[in-house]
């Protein structure tokens, strides 16, 4: 299956040359609260993850990586923080969290 990243203005698709690149591909993550995160992250109106739905290693800084084994993986519990949003969404975002459950976002 030929990926693409799902990130706004991205234009990485899985290929023999964003690999040659070190671009790598991940899947958003099964645990509700932090895929909830990556979606208020890349700041996309009404985007609706897939099964196929990834983002490319382009979108996490260097740090949010493991890269102790053969394969790339990242990090517990990282949030892409990388991205070329249009002028619009150019707004800095503070997550507040209540009880655990609640998640309130105000952009400031």
């Amino acid at each position: 299956m030929p990926f693409a990243c799902a990130a706004f203005g991205c234009n990485n698709r899985r290929s023999i040359q964003s690999r040659s690149r070190g671009i790598t591909f991940h899947k958003f993550p099964s645990e509700v609260e932090l895929r909830r995160r990556w979606e208020v992250a890349m700041r996309r109106q009404d985007f609706v993850v897939t099964e196929f739905s990834r983002l490319c290693s382009e979108h996490f800084k260097p740090d949010d990586f493991d890269r102790t084994g053969q394969i790339i993986r990242l990090r517990e519990a990282v949030i892409p923080s990388i991205f070329n949003f249009p002028s619009h969404l150019q707004k800095v975002c503070v997550f507040l969290l209540y009880f655990i459950t609640v998640m309130s976002l105000i952009c400031v």
